[in-house]
């Protein structure tokens, strides 16, 4: 099905207080203006920087690219849900990136969702809306964003014999120091912290690599296969990384 994404609007950054802080970035894919008219409304332009698209049902090679390239902080997404099949662009949008994922529709489900959250999503909001309480719910997944990030970098990350210390970029078999490359320990650090959890190729090209997989590209693998020849060579016994064909790779702990 052909999409019909359009850039239909781009507010640029704003310095704020005085200072060069670097605002959020956020998405809004969209139909009917709604969500950039809230955030006009409220004067947050101010405070994040924001692009908004109108999407069709499915995504083209335009928003893939602008994923990758622009990192978004968060995505607020609106156009509409009433069947499975709108819903699995959830699905795509997932495949691509890893931040936070707000959905915002007029269908009151609680089938879809439930599908939604399964699919990935941070937040379900209902039309009408209140402006002010999409732009309070918005804060409140960055503060825990925030916080939550805050812990894992200053804490170390530990699954069976491995441990992980994202400040030193440093990585222990049982104790003794293996030595990594920082993409290696990028994407160790990706699969611990999502363990148990597939992660796409498309996920990682995206967040380590900075670019769209287009599916014939060995980087990943390679690099996957040294990591994993390098972690089996310093006695990794309590964790594996599975392929999952079709899918991607994922990181388990195998302990008994």
């Amino acid at each position: 099905m052909a999409s019909s994404i359009e850039l239909v609007e781009n507010t640029q950054a704003l310095e704020t207080k005085g200072d060069n802080q670097l605002q959020q970035k956020l998405l809004l894919i969209e139909n009917d203006h709604y969500l950039s008219k809230a955030f006009s409304d409220n004067g947050h332009q101010s405070t994040y920087q924001t692009t908004a698209i109108r999407a069709g049902e499915v995504l083209n090679q335009e928003l893939e690219n602008y994923l990758v390239n622009h990192r978004p902080s968060m995505i607020v997404l609106d156009v509409g849900f009433s069947d499975c099949t709108k819903l699995l662009i959830i699905r795509d949008l997932r495949a691509l990136f890893d931040g936070l994922l707000v959905i915002v529709t007029n269908k009151n489900s609680e089938q879809e969702q439930v599908d939604a959250f399964k699919l990935g999503v941070d937040d379900y909001l209902l039309k009408p809306l209140d402006s002010r309480i999409l732009m309070m719910r918005i804060e409140a997944l960055f503060r825990r964003q925030n916080s939550k990030a805050n812990q894992v970098k200053l804490a170390s990350l530990t699954m069976g014999d491995v441990c992980l210390q994202p400040k030193s970029q440093k990585c222990f078999i049982n104790g003794e120091v293996v030595k990594l490359t920082t993409f290696e320990f990028n994407l160790l650090k990706s699969l611990v912290e999502h363990q148990g959890k597939i992660l796409s190729r498309d996920q990682l090209y995206s967040t380590l690599l900075r670019r769209v997989y287009n599916g014939v590209e060995r980087t990943l693998d390679v690099r996957m296969s040294q990591l994993r020849e390098k972690l089996t060579i310093a006695g990794m016994k309590n964790n594996q990384i599975e392929t999952v064909w079709g899918q991607g790779y994922m990181f388990n702990n195998i302990a008994s």
